[in-house]
């Protein structure tokens, strides 16, 4: 049973190396130990893009911040006459944030960043579910009425649009 329990630690040991990057074998003659190709993950401080970088991605975010904007500003305007419809199957179907988030998150390595862009994905998948909640609200039997209010909505676009200004400051 100590065999056992040798041989499993010292497997355990083996495993835990390989997966941090290092291997039990010592490191061959001329070299130093941990001179692989792995990479380690930095506990300094967090490296800032570009201004060039930052302010490019954060254009391709405000631009589509302002592309739900219009959207839904078509929805207002189509509400209660016949376009609503092929306008609420189409503001349904729009994931168009994704493709932004990729542009603009090509502006960054994993090493300079900013957290605001994740937030910024975050908070304009909000505003898409904002906007087709909205759209839900119109049925048949409210269609001659006013539309109701896009507060909601307009909360989750200037949110929106803060996290692309942060983008742009490195936040």
């Amino acid at each position: 049973m100590t065999r056992t329990i040798a041989t499993l630690l010292a497997t355990t040991a083996v495993a835990g190396l390989l997966l941090t990057g290092c291997s039990s074998d010592p490191a061959p003659a001329g070299t130093s130990p941990g001179g692989g190709t792995a990479t380690l993950l930095s506990d300094g401080p967090h490296k800032t893009a570009s201004v060039e970088n930052r302010a490019a991605a954060a254009k391709i975010l405000h631009a589509n911040v302002q592309h739900y904007r219009d959207s839904l500003n078509t929805g207002r305007t189509t509400w209660g006459i016949p376009k609503f419809g092929p306008w609420t199957q189409q503001a349904l179907l729009d994931l168009t944030y994704q493709d932004a988030f990729a542009k603009a998150d090509k502006q960054f390595t994993a090493d300079n960043e900013p957290d605001s862009i994740n937030t910024w994905r975050d908070d304009i998948a909000a505003v898409t579910d904002a906007i087709n909640d909205w759209a839900k609200k119109n049925a048949l039997d409210t269609s001659s009425q006013p539309a109701p209010a896009t507060t909601d909505v307009d909360k989750a676009l200037a949110k929106a649009d803060k996290d692309a200004d942060d983008v742009a400051t490195g936040k």
